[in-house]
């Protein structure tokens, strides 16, 4: 799954989740007639959370530790050559995460 921010408006993504969970927990003590415009503001505060920590999560994560393994089959000048293989990473990675 991808890293998706969202909108401004929090209908999707991580500004969605934020807001949504900012809603249920704020709502309930905020007088009714104000209750429209503090929403208006904490989808405005979820989107720059989401943006923030996906942009931040994006720039930083690294990728450690990957190892893959399986049956690979290898042409070998004349006939071919089966076995198994595994791959162990050597070095930290950044630039995968999407």
């Amino acid at each position: 799954m991808a890293l998706e921010i969202g909108d401004e408006g929090a209908t999707s993504g991580m500004a969605k989740a934020i807001y949504d969970k900012l809603n249920e927990l704020l709502k309930t003590p905020v007088p009714p007639e104000d209750l429209a415009n503090a929403q208006k503001v904490w989808k405005q505060l979820a989107f720059g959370i989401a943006t923030g920590v996906v942009t931040h999560l994006l720039s930083n994560l690294e990728v450690a530790g990957l190892g893959v393994a399986g049956q690979v089959t290898l042409p070998i000048a004349g006939p071919n050559a089966s076995g198994n293989v595994s791959l162990g990473q050597t070095a930290t990675t950044t630039g995968l995460i999407r």
